[in-house]
């Protein structure tokens, strides 16, 4: 069995995720960088590959997965604002924060294979398997409803310019960095 990896570790995983790719918001930079200024919550946290039927789970994406860039899933809900989050992390006391990364090719990466933590399965790994492809679906439904929010607001942005209208205009762009 795998030791258990060392908040310092974490830490050092969580740079270099921050440094080595790019996102399509700024939220996965504020929450994980948050997370960083926690110690007490960096020992909490298990990164995990599959981590569809444990809660809370934190899904942090970068660009060219298809996934939504930052959510939240707990027993009751899911967050997806980045205050939501960030308030639901700073209560944050007790038990495993669970963290899953989605960023190409991470299976093959050896800084995130090194963080891995194992949990003991109480399911099937078949079980297992299905859960984790409903979930990956519902992240792929999830960016494609934010995709179709973005072109929505681009096309407003559009029509307050043409129409010269500035306020409008920075309303609907602080909008659109949202998702």
């Amino acid at each position: 069995m795998k030791p258990m990896v060392s908040p310092l570790a974490k830490r050092h995983f969580i740079n270099w995720f921050l440094d080595a790719w790019e996102f399509r918001s700024e939220a996965p930079a504020t929450i994980l960088s948050a997370l960083l200024k926690q110690d007490s919550i960096l020992e909490q946290i298990k990164i995990i590959e599959n981590g569809s039927f444990l809660r809370p789970l934190l899904v942090i994406s970068s660009l060219g997965t298809g996934m939504p860039p930052s959510l939240l899933l707990t027993y009751e809900t899911m967050l997806t604002k980045t205050e939501a989050i960030l308030d639901y992390l700073s209560a944050f006391k007790n038990g495993h924060l669970f963290l899953t990364l989605y960023f190409p090719n991470r299976s093959q990466c050896l800084s995130f294979v090194d963080v891995l933590e194992e949990i003991p399965l109480p399911l099937e790994v078949e079980k297992i398997r299905s859960l984790q492809i409903d979930l990956e679906l519902q992240l792929l439904k999830i960016e494609g409803e934010n995709e179709n929010k973005r072109n929505q607001l681009l096309a407003e942005i559009d029509q307050a310019l043409a129409k010269g209208n500035r306020g409008e205009f920075h309303r609907l762009v602080k909008l659109l960095k949202e998702y």
